[in-house]
């Protein structure tokens, strides 16, 4: 498996997804491979990093929010259309 997307449910009650989300911010920042798509999809390349998806597992796990796993067993590829996601401040975790 080349890579997945993480996607985590937000709860109904944000007590815990604010928790889960500055975790995972924090936890996420200085990793290679992980770029955040939305509020609550990260896209993980396994060839940079695996520790950013058990970070994510043990943070959803800890606060009880829900997530999904869409894993991809080549590299995503982006279509082009004018969409860079290299370009989105804010979102890249390098």
């Amino acid at each position: 498996m080349h890579s997945a997307i993480f996607v985590a449910s937000i709860p109904k009650e944000h007590g815990n997804w604010e928790t889960f989300l500055m975790y995972a911010e924090n936890e996420l920042k200085m990793k290679k491979g992980v770029l955040r798509l939305a509020e609550n999809i990260w896209l993980l390349n396994f060839e940079e990093t695996l520790t950013a998806l058990g970070l994510l597992i043990a943070a959803a796990d800890s606060q009880k929010v829900s997530y999904g796993l869409l894993p991809f067993e080549h590299a995503p590829e982006w279509l082009p259309g004018g969409f860079d996601p290299n370009t989105i401040q804010g979102r890249i975790y390098r």
